[in-house]
């Protein structure tokens, strides 16, 4: 008896939850030869295109950014003058570095050295930024890394200061860059310097010549016509054998702001004249061309939309809610895109199907997409249309029909019915012996 209790007594509960993620993007539309390519509509930061974007790559100079930016919350004073140390030298000139024809004891302001590191892409002012800042270049690195994951980068990880490729570990991702450049781009300072065209730094008493810094960013120089955009301000230039062409810029345009990152790309004479054309330069202008002129903000929702009608537990006179658009809602399609090529639809994982009262007008109760095509485009919360007041003994009653109807409390009414059924074949057994005592009493008297 006791065995057939302990089995009937052992109840297992799993409970099972999931999410889903969608993409923003429309990489459909565009074909490109970059490995990686990241478009971002930083106004409303609506992810246009998107390839590769979490694929762990070769940082290449990109790395400088966050060089650049640690100095910069370092260093209050730029005017402070830093002497080159013979070993912040050590091996660029082996790796083939882009330098700046820093020499040892040559000594060079901060902000100098910044417009160094940002133009012409110096590895020898990183090294010496770097060393500065850090104290040593591996304590420097430690910051690189612990900076860009206080930015939420997951999937960064830096090996030196310049970005070259003498370490293999080191790797990052054009969403984790996007973050960086997001928010180096707050800093005032670090936008001057990276939309810089030109920059001169007058001799010093070991360099006794004017260096004249100009921006690797071809795509700011109106004498170059294959990779000039007139909408382009910086952000950053990167080229190594594992990083491939990498550039990072942003465009402004008819009130449209974007952050286009490309990394991976070749060089190869694209167009048979006998030079080699840098991919990043030329896929980034086609991008932004395509953008400004296909992708616009359209409107797609009213306040008034019904979006979803509910049922209603608690309430004697409404049995329905209207679920209706929080906001009116805009989202950047491709141009020429009607009404009809887009649609609204409730998240089911968010939006329930039933609610309960009381509640209020306005209420947000559950979550839309808006769908173009296959692309989310936008998210809205969903809110409801009127009040919907409580009614107490619908929800007594509610309450305990719902306790009822529970599984748990059909598991204990299927127990108890087997306890109550054990313990009536108990009695009965009991009763029977006892009868049957009794007669075996009656005989022997």
């Amino acid at each position: 008896m006791r065995k057939l209790l302990s089995i009937l007594l052992v109840i297992v509960i799993l409970i099972t939850t999931f999410s889903v993620t969608a993409s923003a993007s429309f990489n459909s539309l565009l074909e490109t030869e970059s490995d990686i390519v990241l478009l971002v509509n930083t106004d409303s930061e609506t992810v246009i295109f998107d390839k590769n974007a979490d694929k762990k790559s070769a940082p290449a100079s990109l790395t400088k950014i966050v060089t650049c930016m640690l100095v910069l919350e370092n260093c209050p004073d730029l005017s402070v003058e830093i002497t080159c140390k013979r070993e912040c030298l050590n091996g660029l000139y082996a790796m083939n570095a882009s330098t700046a024809g820093i020499v040892a004891g040559e000594t060079l302001s901060i902000k100098n050295l910044l417009y160094c590191l940002m133009l012409p892409s110096a590895a020898d002012a990183a090294n010496i930024l770097a060393d500065y800042v850090g104290g040593n270049i591996d304590n420097f690195v430690v910051m690189m890394n612990d900076f860009v994951a206080k930015l939420g980068c997951k999937d960064t990880k830096f090996v030196n200061a310049h970005g070259l490729d003498e370490d293999p570990n080191g790797y990052t991702t054009a969403n984790d860059l996007y973050k960086i450049t997001k928010y180096a781009l707050k800093n005032t300072t670090f936008k001057e310097i990276t939309s810089t065209k030109r920059y001169d730094i007058s001799p010093t008493e070991k360099y006794p010549y004017t260096r004249y810094l100009h921006n690797t960013n071809k795509m700011m120089n109106a004498g170059i016509p294959d990779y000039y955009h007139k909408s382009v301000s910086g952000v950053k230039t990167g080229t190594t054998e594992k990083a491939g062409r990498c550039v990072i810029t942003t465009a402004s345009q008819d009130g449209y702001n974007y952050m286009l990152i490309v990394m991976g790309a070749p060089q190869y004479d694209i167009d048979n004249d006998g030079v080699e054309e840098n991919v990043a330069f030329t896929e980034s202008k086609k991008i932004y061309n395509w953008a400004f002129d296909n992708i616009e903000l359209t409107k797609i929702t009213n306040t008034t939309d019904v979006i979803k009608v509910v049922d209603v537990k608690y309430n004697s006179k409404i049995d329905h809610l209207r679920l209706l658009p929080k906001e009116e809602m805009s989202a950047l399609v491709p141009l020429g895109t009607e009404s009809g090529s887009l649609i609204v639809q409730p998240i089911e994982s968010e939006t329930p199907s039933v609610v309960k009262a009381p509640i209020k007008k306005g209420d947000v109760l559950g979550k839309a997409e808006i769908l173009y095509g296959d692309n989310v485009v936008a998210t809205v919360d969903l809110v409801a249309a009127e009040d919907v007041d409580l009614n107490v003994f619908l929800l007594i009653f509610g309450t305990i029909g719902d306790i009822l109807s529970t599984p748990v409390f059909k598991v204990l009414f299927i127990i108890l019915a087997v306890l109550l059924i054990i313990y009536i074949l108990l009695i009965i057994r009991k009763n029977r012996i006892k009868a049957q005592r009794k007669k075996i009493r009656m005989i022997k008297g």
